[in-house]
């Protein structure tokens, strides 16, 4: 019988090849990502047109089959330990345009497009900012100021009583 899902065939036959040599995760076309202690894997997402960061999240190997399978964002959430499609919640679905792996495959970066979430306008960040960056640290003096001086949408009318992922 034919799987009738095609993201999940599509999820089932991406493959991560072992590591063998120092060649092979340089300079292969082999997938060998690297994954940490923890099963993850660093990501920094970027606007695709205008190449403002984003974000910084993790994903662990069904977040990155899944996001090479979908072509949308999933991450895997530390503080919530759980997979995290990016946008379930607040419609803030980040498409993928690409994707690349760096020199020695430990970290992810995504070229994304932000979908406009059905209470908000296209943002990355929980706090109701565009950017998860949205403040700046003064060199020097390490004083915190601000990057983004509004809110691109308010947090409490997308997300309700969902509980805050931030963890003190």
């Amino acid at each position: 019988m034919t799987n009738p899902n095609p993201e999940l065939q599509a999820r089932n036959s991406i493959r991560f090849e072992t590591r063998t040599s120092i060649e092979q995760v340089e300079e292969s076309q082999d997938l060998a990502p690297k994954f940490d202690k923890d099963g993850l894997i660093a990501c920094v997402t970027t606007d695709a047109v205008s190449g403002e960061v984003l974000m910084l999240g993790y994903m662990n190997g069904e977040a990155l089959k899944k996001t090479i399978a979908s072509g949308e964002a999933h991450y895997w959430s530390r503080s919530r330990k759980m997979l995290w499609y990016k946008g379930a919640t607040s419609g803030l679905v980040q498409r993928v345009v690409e994707m690349r792996i760096d020199d020695d495959q430990d970290a992810v970066w995504l070229r994304v497009v932000l979908a406009t979430g059905p209470k908000a306008a296209p943002a990355s960040c929980h706090v109701g900012y565009r950017s998860c960056f949205y403040r700046t640290v003064e060199l020097k003096t390490g004083r915190i100021g601000y990057a983004e001086t509004e809110k691109t949408f308010d947090p409490k009318l997308v997300y309700g009583d969902a509980p805050n992922p931030t963890i003190l």
